[in-house]
């Protein structure tokens, strides 16, 4: 059986309680054998992403409740397809990939998960003149910060979670949300954002100049991450998406961790007369 504290960001109850912070209706679904199902209700319709998350191979039992469910669309975390269409749903998006890395063993045994590339690339990084600070995510203290990870939503043409639900994440668990920052004196250089719930640490963003991209500062970044979560009792490191064809560059630092890269179960759509 999973443990609740090992669930996505998106069925964790923290990432809930800041949704309803903002004003967004949060409802949990009670599913036989799986954790409880967070969903939200936009548009007339009830949806959850990254569930139901369940707990073995799910049956008949689950399949015929997730048809009573009033459920419409599922962005699934995975492993579920028979189930899904057993209950009525139709597939309408193909499964994304993430990167997944795990935390367990020693900071040698994680660097030596890392591919060779990766691992040159680090101690270059570590041999740079910067230092790296955790701090707890302020609003206005990294209001810079968002700055760039707007203005890089921009130039690159993608979006991300709403710098609200950042804000209300943490409002709700202030201590639930870090950045970690490389320093070259006082100017920051790069940062990477990440928020924990339970057992696991998802990344949510990150930003480098081109001193930072040019000494490889995220790659010691994520290491030094990695080792203070692991140290915390972290598990899981959420890398999120990977991307190979829109975003090949980051794709390769993801895979380049030794994280695992497995599919998700894509978006399942129920209309109200299957």
């Amino acid at each position: 059986m999973k443990s609740e504290t090992c669930v996505p960001l998106q069925q964790h109850p923290h990432y809930a309680e800041a949704l309803r912070h903002i004003g967004c209706d949060i409802r949990v679904l009670h599913l036989p054998g799986a954790e409880p199902v967070q969903t939200i209700r936009r548009f007339g319709l009830t949806c959850a992403m990254r569930g139901p998350i369940w707990h073995g191979a799910p049956d008949r039992q689950g399949a015929a409740a997730l048809r009573r469910s009033g459920l419409r669309l599922i962005n699934s975390d995975g492993d579920d397809r028979a189930t899904l269409r057993a209950a009525g749903f139709v597939q309408a998006h193909t499964p994304a990939y993430v990167a997944e890395l795990s935390l367990d063993g020693s900071p040698d045994t994680r660097r030596a998960r890392m591919t060779g590339k990766w691992r040159n690339a680090l101690r270059r990084a570590e041999n740079a003149p910067f230092r790296i600070q955790k701090e707890r995510y302020s609003k206005t203290r990294h209001q810079w910060l968002l700055a760039e990870d707007a203005r890089q939503q921009r130039a690159k043409g993608f979006r991300s979670l709403p710098h609200a639900v950042l804000d209300a994440f943490a409002a709700v668990q202030p201590e639930s949300a870090s950045v970690f920052v490389a320093r070259s004196g006082k100017d920051p250089i790069a940062a990477m954002l990440f928020l924990t719930h339970g057992m696991v640490a998802t990344y949510h963003l990150g930003w480098t100049s081109p001193t930072g991209r040019a000494c490889a500062s995220h790659n010691a970044i994520l290491t030094h991450a990695c080792n203070q979560f692991a140290h915390d009792g972290i598990v899981r490191l959420d890398l999120g998406s990977v991307d190979t064809v829109n975003a090949p560059g980051l794709a390769r630092f993801k895979i380049g961790t030794g994280a695992n890269i497995r599919p998700l179960g894509g978006t399942w759509v129920r209309l109200p007369w299957l």
